[in-house]
């Protein structure tokens, strides 16, 4: 393998002198126009060496934030898929527990719905009972008050028959005119459907003045 010249080399090397040879001055000068451009070439070959050691860091850097950001991004794929399973959890919970409640919140007011429907009949019955009890009060009352007319209205004509018997001392004509007045007595009584012995009872004076 062939040996690379630097830059020095070229400056450093020297040729033998002949009488046909090139001249000096042209190949010095040649020579260190190749001297100058091995160095220029030199140079640029650091930089360039210096620049590609600097881009290679820079790239295991980049690698490196490249594999932090990956795990960063399955870190961030994993919490968010716990997150999104947690909540699907938590949301599945509310609801459930929100249908339990609403079941008894239902439950309950049907309970009470029922009570309020027995309660609402228990009224109904004792009103019934009530109108039933008024509605015979009323019509007791109203017997009652019939009663009382009749009695009274039988009692004026009662009155009115025996203001009409003739006052005699003929045992006879008395007995015959208390015979006609006892038959519309009975007449009275039996088309006012009163027994004669109430109107009796209720003036007792009557007796005695038949």
């Amino acid at each position: 393998m062939v040996e690379l010249l630097t830059s020095l080399d070229v400056v450093n090397q020297s040729f033998k002198k002949s009488m046909r040879g090139y001249d000096s001055a042209e190949v010095d000068e040649f020579l260190d126009n190749v001297a100058e451009t091995l160095q220029t070439y030199a140079q640029r070959t650091k930089d360039l060496e210096r620049d590609l050691t600097v881009k290679e860091d820079s790239l295991a850097e980049y690698e490196k934030m490249k594999d932090i950001l990956h795990e960063a991004l399955l870190m961030a794929q994993k919490s968010a898929d716990e997150k999104v399973k947690s909540a699907q959890e938590q949301a599945s919970k509310i609801i459930f527990e929100a249908k339990e409640k609403a079941d008894i919140i239902c439950k309950d007011a049907a309970q009470e719905a029922e009570r309020l429907r027995d309660g609402v009949s228990q009224i109904r019955n004792v009103r019934n009972l009530y109108e039933q009890e008024f509605r015979g009060l009323l019509a007791k009352f109203d017997n009652m008050l019939n009663q009382s007319i009749n009695s009274s209205t039988l009692t004026a004509a009662v009155n009115s028959i025996l203001e009409e018997i003739p006052v005699t001392d003929d045992p006879m004509e008395r007995e015959t005119a208390t015979s006609v007045d006892k038959g519309d007595l009975e007449a009275a009584y039996a088309m006012l459907g009163v027994d004669p012995k109430e109107i009796m009872e209720k003036d007792p004076g009557r007796e005695g003045h038949n």
